[in-house]
């Protein structure tokens, strides 16, 4: 059970962190007009685009997992800052700091970042680095946000307020499209529950644009249950992501290269995949 809800966290993570996809979204279910879905939609797209666009990023993720499985408990979390300097460029830097840990029982940390062509992780049992171009490290960041990407294609309730200069809207998705969507997390991630049947109980989520038109803050919360071999597995997802100082210059603060061991970089670019 414990392997299964690790596996969980960095299916999980992985989405965490990325920005909210593109599209546009028409009215199923929801009581808003055609317009105010339209402009819902828009506002939601400008600030991807817009966000996407920058060169320096810096983001804060935190997950909550709890699931239930008999008589069993367990509650997950996991936290992540990541920032990005000069994206694609010659003097690109990248830094994530993330912890996970379960029931207090099973905690992990790693530190991972790009610089100078080399990307490094600090693994818990050695220090590797490998060579790597900036193009090919933007390629991968680009290849795994494509994986976890959310759609407003997918959303089956939408609307839209005003509040302290942001804008903030609040959805529901397709408990179908959600399914895809972990699944397709999960299998990215090679977790184990991507064979198990799923099923979403509930979804909500809530997306906040600044006054500048980037993408401040992201929310979801997904209830679902899962098939393990015949037993039953109640899970509650929380996700949060919030974007720090858009369209400024992020410093980024790199650790010290010392004691890092180069292996092959095909083998690191296998992990990027899955």
């Amino acid at each position: 059970m414990k392997k299964i809800i690790l596996a969980v966290l960095g299916a999980v993570m992985a989405a965490a962190i990325t920005a909210c996809g593109t599209g546009a979204g028409k009215p199923a279910q929801s009581s808003v007009t055609q317009a105010d879905w339209e402009e819902s939609v828009a506002v939601w797209k400008a600030a991807n685009e817009k966000t996407a666009a920058l060169t320096s990023v810096a983001l804060s993720t935190a997950m909550d997992g709890y699931m239930k499985s008999g008589n069993e408990n367990f509650q997950t979390g996991m936290t992540a800052d990541i920032f990005v300097n000069e994206t694609g460029q010659e003097n690109m830097t990248c830094l994530w700091n993330t912890n996970a840990h379960l029931n207090e029982e099973l905690s992990m940390e790693m530190v991972t970042f790009y610089a100078d062509g080399y990307y490094y992780m600090d693994l818990p049992e050695r220090k590797i680095k490998c060579v790597l171009s900036p193009e090919q490290m933007e390629g991968q960041l680009e290849k795994m946000i494509s994986v976890w990407m959310l759609d407003p294609d997918w959303i089956a309730e939408i609307s839209i307020e005003e509040e302290n200069d942001s804008q903030i809207i609040t959805f529901t998705g397709e408990a179908g499209k959600i399914e895809e969507y972990l699944r397709r997390s999960m299998e990215y991630s090679q977790s184990p529950m991507a064979d198990m049947k799923m099923k979403v109980k509930k979804n909500q989520g809530e997306v906040m644009v600044d006054s500048q038109g980037y993408m401040k803050s992201q929310i979801l919360k997904v209830e679902l249950t899962l098939d393990m071999n015949g037993s039953q597995i109640d899970m509650t997802i929380n996700m949060k992501l919030v974007y720090h100082w858009p369209g400024e210059v992020v410093p980024v603060e790199l650790p010290s290269t010392d004691g890092y061991i180069e292996v092959d970089t095909e083998g690191i670019l296998n992990t990027f995949s899955g």
